[in-house]
């Protein structure tokens, strides 16, 4: 099985327990590691794949925290830098689980590129961008860039997922984060969104249209994930919309990125990933549904996250 890198962010999410309270009136809060290409990480691991993150925490309690969780996940941590401070984020849930965030960002935008050790990274294997923080000022943006070049130049499979957050793109920095996804979609092999993120890059609001544009800046499988409805799912062979297995919703954190791990694990046991057929792309697509449905049954991310036992219902 080939491995899988992930870039980006890390961090504490401090998910808010009072049931119908928003930030202002929440009190109780619980510690949890998250950020999106970590929990895409983990949702590899648990499910028996392995994976590399690629990122930076801070020099304190928090940093340590999140670093004792990858590795308890089975994670690869050695190209983990320590240093500065630990973002934060909190999160709260509404009566719909749906979320909301605020965070206070520390050293994860610091992750520079002489960091990677590219030998470890070999044809066959996968790398995957999450954008949640990766598109903002820093240096973390400059080795995305990098690291995305590296991986055109050498053949890398590349997986890009936008992780719009609405607390971190303003109004007037839409335009260019729009551009910035382009820039990755154009490159990608895999491309993942949720139903908002496609209609605001393409600026479609029919789904089929905005895929479309996807394809012809050069995205080559496309999966729209749309809740309890599924996940549309296109290739250069058609779109077809993947169903999901039907649960009781407790909070959707770390869900999307769960099924991104799904697919991703999933396309790591194929030898070539240039030219998966599209029913066998609609069964990773329907396992990866029934991965991210299950981590919305309970609070968190990482620890919310099935394992392959759990799949068998």
């Amino acid at each position: 099985m080939n491995k899988v890198f992930c870039i980006g962010e890390l961090l504490i999410d401090f998910i808010n327990k009072d049931i119908n309270a928003g930030l202002l009136e929440g009190i109780n809060f619980e510690k949890k590691a998250g950020g999106a290409p970590a929990n895409v990480c983990a949702s590899v691991c648990k499910l028996g794949g392995s994976s590399y993150f690629l990122g930076q925490v801070g020099k304190d309690a928090f940093g340590k925290f999140l670093l004792n969780t990858l590795k308890k996940a089975n994670i690869n941590t050695e190209m983990v830098v320590e240093e500065g401070n630990t973002t934060l984020a909190f999160v709260s849930i509404d009566e719909n689980g749906e979320r909301d965030f605020e965070f206070n960002r520390g050293s994860d935008g610091d992750y520079s590129f002489d960091k990677i050790d590219l030998n470890k990274i070999g044809k066959g294997d996968i790398v995957h961008f999450g954008s949640a923080t990766g598109f903002l000022e820093g240096e973390l943006k400059n080795t995305y860039l990098k690291l995305l070049n590296y991986c055109r130049e050498n053949e890398i499979f590349i997986s890009f997922d936008p992780n719009y957050r609405d607390t971190l793109i303003t109004e007037d920095k839409l335009d260019e984060f729009i551009e910035d996804c382009k820039g990755f979609i154009k490159y990608s092999n895999f491309v993942k969104l949720s139903d908002e993120e496609i209609k605001i890059i393409t600026k479609e609001e029919n789904l089929y249209d905005g895929i479309e544009k996807l394809h012809s800046i050069g995205a080559k499988i496309v999966a729209i994930t749309l809740g309890s409805k599924g996940t549309l799912l296109s290739t250069k062979e058609g779109s077809n919309i993947i169903e999901s297995i039907k649960i009781k919703q407790v909070d959707s954190t770390g869900a999307g990125d769960a099924f991104v791990g799904a697919v991703l694990k999933q396309m790591a046991t194929l030898e070539d990933k240039n030219n998966i057929s599209f029913d066998k792309m609609k069964e990773i697509i329907f396992y990866a549904n029934k991965v991210g449905a299950l981590t919305c049954t309970n609070y968190g991310a990482i620890d919310a996250m099935p394992k392959e036992k759990d799949l068998n219902l």
